[in-house]
């Protein structure tokens, strides 16, 4: 069966300029962190997931005449940003209303909640969230566009190499968000007493709003200079 399946030689090259791209702290691991410390790795796994398939879905629209639109067009990739931005403004200005979580610490002194999760606190919540954050980040088309092509071995099948291109990226997307809410999870048992989960609530707005305007920023940089 894996014989069937066109591997290139470049593939591994591919795999690890892909661990070194998806290492680098980005908007997504921002975002990770942020989920995780508020509410755990285990709530967290549905924005990892929310986070990797929205960058395979980025993916496929720059494999496809779309893409190719999109980062030749300033304006709509300016665009896509803007919507992103305001998003960021959105769940910074919820962040900051929302009561506080209460950690407490176990006989296993691992931190967890005793509070039941409201609507915008779920899994399918988080995993919505963080998708449509990575949808509003066209920076991946441009990836995409950019390297996908040096990584196609041209004696081969296009679209399985694509495919399985995109599938692997996504894989190890998911992977390193998963070691990303670990870590920030990790951090929750020094933040589990007094005022601190307020504090926690807090510090995530002013993160969002900190990379909302980041965003906002480039984006209007970028259209300035054309014109």
């Amino acid at each position: 069966m894996l014989e069937r399946i066109p591997v290139s030689s470049l593939f591994a090259l591919f795999l690890l300029t892909s661990l070194a791209n998806i290492a680098t702290p980005g908007l997504g691991v921002t975002m990770i962190v942020v989920i995780a410390a508020q509410f755990g790795w285990k709530k967290t796994l549905g924005a990892c997931l929310g986070t990797a398939l929205g960058i395979a879905v980025l993916f496929l629209i720059g494999v496809s005449g779309l893409g190719v639109i999109v980062a030749t067009s300033p304006v709509l990739f300016a665009g896509i940003k803007n919507a992103g931005a305001l998003f960021l403004f959105w769940l910074a200005w919820k962040t900051w209303q929302k009561p506080p979580v209460k950690i407490v610490l176990n006989h296993s002194e691992k931190p967890s909640d005793n509070t039941p999760a409201t609507a915008d606190e779920t899994g399918v919540a988080l995993f919505w969230k963080c998708f449509v954050i990575s949808l509003t980040n066209p920076q991946p088309i441009v990836f995409c566009l950019s390297l996908f092509p040096q990584f196609i071995d041209p004696m081969l099948s296009y679209w399985p190499q694509v495919l399985l291109m995109i599938a692997s990226y996504a894989g190890i997307v998911f992977v390193m968000m998963v070691f990303y809410a670990l870590m920030a999870d990790r951090a929750r048992r020094f933040l589990a007493q007094g005022r601190e989960p307020r504090l926690i609530n807090r510090a995530s707005a002013v993160v969002f709003a900190a990379t909302g305007l980041y965003v906002l920023t480039n984006a209007v940089a970028g259209l300035a200079e054309l014109l």
